[in-house]
């Protein structure tokens, strides 16, 4: 397996360790100077793949950082549990039977579980179920739980031997158990690097479980000591363990989407955490029923039971309103996903049909409210908006230049809307700006403002660098029709008027804005046209001119004469 260089100085040092420790075993008996090489060789071990750990979370991406960081914290923790060890050994000389340097050991296997659980091979997506910081919480917690009644009891409350060794001893194999497990699913789902990762975790686990065994043995009749060939093989594990971590230095995780056995696991594994609160009641009641136990064992069950189920079920209530956030995000995501275009990303017409009714509300009570003839900032204007012979484009450039330029226009027309305004695609290439709390006087402004801002720079047509001159067609009218009675012309037929409007605006020349506004009605800098009637519905045109060809920005001198040719007949 190749290493980085500096990973390689790293890999030859630890492999320099394990010579020296089997050097050691060989060459020193039973001895103060083998256990202080031992230990030592050892500690710097755990340190190196805290270390090496530690800087797989530096130089990762955000997804991996908490596995390499759980592994890094886990050998930190061992490291600190061996300087435990190393002072009752080489300072007391005296290795207990029942030490703090064993809950140290456990938690950090605990570190580990939780960080392998995590599949640090597998890119997580969103549409993975993955364990979240509150699941991993509550495996924590468990497993310090287990701890705390199987083993402390006998430890501290009522100093039992033969009750704290078989207790410590089962608890430790699950853990290798469950450790196992996770890393030989790994191997099984991976490939490349991270299936030689896996192999050499699960080499490192299997027999690290095996060696625990033996030595458990082997201390129950004083034949192992500290040093032994057992040391040997224990000093290998903590070596491969840092040449694991330099191994996936820097490598990025493999995708696992549509993966059914992914999705399954980590389905699971979510749901793992929640229903162990489900057995705390009935650990708390076998304490309590079982009168063989020392009172002060089964109370202190009892009391950290109960206090259990009420941590657990606080994490429990603060996951279920995450949760519920979650779940109301993903919701509000899907509803404005399903109200809008999903090419130019502007409204669509079930947005138009949920929310126009509220609108119109909004007007009637404004205008019922408010009689005054001279208030203004009351209307809601419908502008319909066409982009001029864009057939032609589609023709000339094909339907992908012809979606880029719907998406360009929806663009300009988002450009030169207010944020109290709405964009609606209104079906094929055209669209509806939905104008609210404005003033049927000033109208025209904005078609003219749109007029200006899709028509006065030209589009560059991608891969190509030819560019073509974009204009479009607008008819507009107002609601309520009338101010004096704004129920009289309901909204629909305001939409209606503006369609009609438009088919004028595009047959008068196109690149122009028709607006409707009820006979007699004057706008800002100039009077309406005569009126017309429409449905039988006197109506005052009012016409506003697009840009000029003299103020489109001129082609670039490199741009073809098919350039010229599209903008003369767009």
């Amino acid at each position: 397996m190749r290493l980085r260089k500096n990973s390689k100085i790293w890999a030859c040092a630890v492999v320099c360790l394990v010579i020296a420790q089997a050097v050691a075993s060989v060459l020193f008996a039973k001895s103060y100077r083998l256990t202080a090489i031992t230990g030592w060789i050892e500690f710097a071990l755990m340190v190196s793949a805290s270390l090496a750990f530690a800087r797989n979370a530096f130089s990762s991406s955000r997804q991996q950082r908490l596995v390499w960081a759980l592994m890094g914290v886990g050998y930190a923790i061992e490291a600190c549990s061996q300087i435990v060890w190393i002072h009752w050994q080489l300072v007391v000389k005296q290795a207990p039977a029942m030490s703090l340097g064993d809950a140290g050991i456990y938690l950090a296997w605990t570190a580990l579980i939780l960080a392998f659980a995590l599949r640090p091979h597998a890119e997580l997506t969103t549409q993975h179920q993955r364990l979240g910081t509150l699941d991993l919480l509550l495996l924590l917690l468990w497993g310090l739980y287990l701890y705390l009644f199987l083993v402390i009891p006998w430890q501290y409350l009522a100093p039992e031997l033969q009750s704290y060794g078989p207790a410590y001893k089962y608890l430790a194999l699950a853990q290798d158990m469950i450790l196992l497990s996770i890393v030989l699913h790994g191997w099984l789902r991976s490939s490349g690097r991270w299936r030689h990762f896996y192999v050499l975790l699960t080499v490192i686990v299997a027999v690290d479980t095996v060696m625990e065994y033996f030595v458990d043995t082997l201390s129950g009749v004083d034949l192992y000591f500290s040093g032994s060939w057992c040391n040997s093989l224990a000093v290998a594990g903590l070596a491969g363990m840092t040449y694991a971590a330099l191994m996936v230095d820097g490598l990025e995780p493999v995708s696992e989407h549509g993966d059914p056995v992914s999705e399954r696991y980590w389905r699971w594994a979510s749901r793992l955490a929640a229903p162990t609160t489900l057995f705390l009641p009935v650990l708390a009641a076998w304490s309590f029923l079982d009168h063989s136990l020392p009172a002060s064992v089964w109370k202190f069950r009892v009391l950290l039971s109960l206090g259990a189920i009420v941590v657990f079920g606080f994490v429990g209530i603060v996951k279920q309103a995450r949760l519920e956030r979650e779940l109301a995000h993903a919701n509000d995501e899907l509803l404005d996903a399903s109200l809008t275009d999903l090419l130019t990303g502007v409204r669509n017409r079930r947005f138009f049909a949920n929310s126009i009714q509220a609108e119109v509300q909004q007007v009637l009570r404004s205008f019922a409210a408010n009689a005054a003839p001279d208030l203004h900032n009351r209307d809601l204007v419908f502008y319909l908006i066409d982009i001029d012979h864009f057939k032609r484009v589609n023709d000339q450039f094909g339907h992908k230049i012809g979606d880029q330029v719907l998406v360009e226009v929806a663009r300009r027309i988002n450009s030169a809307a207010r944020l109290s305004d709405a964009v609606v695609r209104w079906g094929g290439e055209e669209f509806l700006l939905l104008s609210r709390c404005t003033n049927r006087e000033e109208a025209h402004i904005v078609a003219k403002r749109v007029l200006d801002v899709v028509g006065t720079r030209p589009h560059r047509v991608e891969g190509s660098g030819e560019e073509m001159r974009i204009t479009c067609s607008i008819g507009w009218a107002v609601f309520p029709w009338m101010e004096t009675d704004p129920k009289l012309v309901p909204y629909d037929q305001v939409v209606t008027l503006a369609d009609y409007a438009l088919y004028q605006a595009k047959g008068s020349g196109r690149n122009r804005a028709v607006g409707l506004l009820p006979e007699g009605k004057t706008v800002r800098g100039g009077t309406v046209a005569p009126a017309i009637f429409i449905n039988g519905i006197p109506s005052s045109p009012v016409t506003t001119l697009g840009p000029q060809i003299g103020e489109i920005s001129a082609p670039s001198s490199s741009t073809p004469a098919k350039t010229a040719a599209a903008s003369a007949t767009s």
